[in-house]
Formats: structure tokens, C-alpha cells, sequence
């Protein structure tokens, strides 16, 4: 018996001490973030950003694959159908997480079953964006011009179910007004599109449009924010400008299949969250206009559920039917 118990004991001594082993040893070999969307945008450098650091780290290699299309969709799905391991992790906005469920009839991946939230990256606030030679200069202004010319005023999004493009038709419905969608593949090519005249409008983060504003091809119209931003101050929030419903903030996250050991969505969190705790990290986020939490994966997945709601009332708002 004493023997029995004996073995017993070393085996379970033996199974905590691999398990502790394992826990400790990830990552063994190269970890891939996918981003569903083009390269140059805010997600794609924040990403990149991200693999450097935790390299260092993890003393192994992080590479940045850039899987963008349909509506972020064809990336999302190569994570959803990945090895439950680790090695390959989504890097994305909230549209394939959240919108696109409401967006299209079928989805060849479930948000809800197929991935798991690891960590949450960054908040951002927007801002509406316009080429210069857009006649209107404020939000007042833009719906008299989309009144009076319906449909002769574009704007860009990051794709089809992205919060842009909710939030754009909500405020076509809200104020009876017609201004015309045009998706690109990531917020890189939208900015682009607008910077060349090709679109009229875009919403972006601060940071990530601070390029497009310094280059003198375009203009703000509004901060889609409950406070001026300081690098701004004279361009006045959706409340000020009579729109207090104008208003929606995007996140970066991260994501594993589901069945990826929770030891290891736990390990790469404190990793993550190591890295957006830096001071000089911090900073340069801050600068692009991106508010650090420092969420648990649970935590991330309570916000992600609150906004799935949020944005299923606003997605009944805008009166979008799913594709």
C-alpha cells in the first residue's frame, strides 16, 4: 500500500513538474501573428511593434503575416482552423471579433467557438478624416453637402462589418443623408485613397492618420472622442459639433484557436502585457493616440461581449441587413 501510494505520488509529481516544464519552455520554435488586414495600417504596426519585443523575450522569432480580404475574413478563419498550440496567434481590430457576425449570413469561422481572447492591445479613438478639397469643414456641414448631392460624397473603411463602416451608415440613417462606401483591404489603402482624392472621407485612429493629416492632402473634421485632443484643440468633439451618438472607439487584440492550452493563453499575456507596460512602449502608443489597458483574457472577453451587444443595437440602427 505505502508502496502504491509512493508511485502515485511521483507520478503526479512527475505530471506537475512536465506541466510546469512546458508552461516555462513555450515558445519552443517561431510564433506567427496573422493580421486579416494590409500591411502600413495601425494594426499591422502595432503587430510588428509587438513580435519585436517578444522576441526578445521569448529568445525565439515572431514574424507578421499579412492575410487581408474579405472583410478580414480569410485571415481570421487561417487562425480559427490553426493548431491549438500557441504558434499561431490573430492580431486584429474588432470587425472579424465582433461586427462581421451580424454582417454576413454565414461565416466560415465562429467567433465565439472557434478563437479565445489572449490579450487586449490598445483603445482607440477616431477621427473623421477628409480630403482638403471637400467643400464642408465640420459635421454640420458635411450632412448639408450629402443632403444636397446625395451619394456624390465617398467614404473609405478598412472593410465591410469594420466600426468605420458602422458607424458612417448609422450616421447615413440618423441624419437621412447617402454618403457612398468604399471598402479597401486594411486602413493602409484607405488613408491612401483619401490622401489621393480617390475618397472624400475616412474615420482612423489619431495616430495612424497623424501622416495623412501632417501631409497637407487632407483635413479634420471631427475627434470622435468625449474630449479635444490636445494635438487638436481646435477641432471640436461629436458632442460639441451637435452628434453626441457619432461616436465609436476601436481596439487592437489578440487571439489563439480555441483549445489553446490555458497555461500558455495565460504565459502569453504576462508576456504581452510585459511589453505594454514599457515606458518607451507606452510612449509611443501614446503618441499614435492608443490608451493601454491591462486586461486579463478574461477581462478582455467581458469587453468584447459588452460590444457585441453595443454593436448589435447599431447595427439594428443602421438598418444593415447581413450579406
Amino acid at each position: 500500500m505505502k508502496r502504491r501510494i509512493a508511485l502515485l505520488t511521483a507520478a503526479a509529481a512527475l505530471a506537475a513538474s512536465t506541466h510546469c516544464m512546458g508552461q516555462a519552455a513555450f515558445p519552443q520554435k517561431t510564433v506567427t501573428f496573422i493580421v486579416p488586414l494590409a500591411a502600413g495600417g495601425g494594426t499591422d504596426i502595432l503587430a510588428r511593434k509587438l513580435a519585436l519585443q517578444l522576441s526578445s523575450i521569448w529568445g525565439q522569432s515572431v514574424v507578421v503575416e499579412n492575410v487581408s480580404g474579405a472583410s478580414s475574413i480569410i485571415g481570421t478563419q487561417r487562425v480559427a482552423r490553426a493548431a491549438p498550440d500557441g504558434y499561431t496567434l490573430l492580431v486584429t481590430t474588432n470587425g472579424p471579433i465582433v461586427s462581421n457576425r451580424y454582417l454576413f449570413k454565414s461565416l466560415p469561422y465562429d467567433p465565439d467557438r472557434d478563437l479565445i481572447p489572449v490579450s487586449q492591445l490598445a483603445d482607440i479613438d477616431m477621427v473623421l478624416l477628409a480630403h482638403k478639397s471637400l467643400a464642408a469643414n465640420s459635421l454640420k456641414e458635411l450632412v448639408a453637402q450629402a443632403r444636397k448631392d446625395p451619394g456624390s460624397v465617398t467614404y473609405a473603411s478598412y472593410g465591410n462589418g469594420s466600426q468605420p463602416h458602422l458607424l458612417m451608415e448609422l450616421f447615413n440613417k440618423r441624419e437621412d443623408i447617402q454618403i457612398t462606401h468604399v471598402p479597401y483591404k486594411g486602413l493602409g489603402p484607405a488613408l491612401t485613397s483619401v490622401m489621393a482624392g480617390e475618397t472624400m472621407l475616412t474615420l482612423t485612429g489619431r495616430g495612424s492618420g497623424e501622416a495623412a493629416i501632417r501631409s497637407g492632402k487632407t483635413k479634420v473634421l471631427n475627434y470622435n472622442s468625449d474630449r479635444r485632443d490636445p494635438l487638436y484643440p481646435d477641432v471640436p468633439t461629436s458632442a460639441e459639433s451637435g452628434y453626441p451618438y457619432f461616436r465609436v472607439a476601436t481596439w487592437h487584440g489578440v487571439f489563439a484557436p480555441k483549445g489553446t492550452p490555458r497555461d500558455i493563453v495565460a504565459r502569453i499575456n504576462k508576456d504581452m502585457l510585459t511589453v505594454l507596460q514599457q515606458p518607451e512602449f507606452r510612449e509611443d502608443m501614446a503618441k499614435r493616440g492608443y490608451a493601454i489597458p491591462t486586461r486579463s483574457p478574461e477581462e478582455f472577453a467581458a469587453v468584447i461581449q459588452e460590444e457585441v451587444k453595443a454593436t448589435g443595437e447599431m447595427v439594428k440602427a443602421a438598418g444593415l441587413k447581413p450579406e
